[in-house]
């Protein structure tokens, strides 16, 4: 089974997609505009292009969680609204995961840091490829949620 992990953020979104034990991409998605709606089109339209290449079978997404800039809280509201419909569109099965979740999967630990995350993503998916961003892997500890949950080996 093939999962593409989706860490949604406005000015940078992460991706990876995983199968079995092996990370067959990640990256970040970074648009180069200013204009919101912008950056949500090229986000999408750079998800579609991964979803046409790789054909992942199913989509995992981080739940939005509490913002304390409202501002920032509609704005990453519309990206993983126009990122859903994107999805739906492609027939993408889709699944979500909370903070909490994903780390208690990763690290064992539902408050586990961002570094003790990324360095299990390092350890297990990435071995000695260069070096990601934290929005890259946190994608990939978002697939690995959804791979682990569905019960699939790894």
């Amino acid at each position: 089974m093939k999962v593409l992990g989706i860490d949604p953020g406005i000015t940078a979104t992460g991706y990876g997609i995983i199968e079995e034990e092996a990370c067959i991409t990640t990256g970040t998605i970074r648009p180069r505009t200013k204009n919101t709606h912008n950056r949500i089109l090229t986000i999408c339209q750079r998800l579609e292009e991964l979803i046409d290449t790789y054909k992942p079978d199913c989509v995992s997404l981080e739940q939005a969680f509490y913002h304390k800039n409202v501002q920032s809280l509609i704005r990453s509201s519309e990206l993983r609204g126009a990122i859903i419909l994107t999805l739906l569109k492609n027939e993408m099965s889709i699944v979500q995961y909370t903070p909490t979740k994903i780390k208690l999967t990763t690290t064992g630990n539902g408050r586990a840091s961002k570094q003790q995350v990324r360095y299990f993503v390092e350890r297990i998916f990435l071995n000695s490829k260069k070096r990601v961003s934290s929005h890259a892997t946190d994608a990939i500890a978002i697939a690995y949620t959804a791979m682990r949950k569905m019960n699939q080996p790894l």
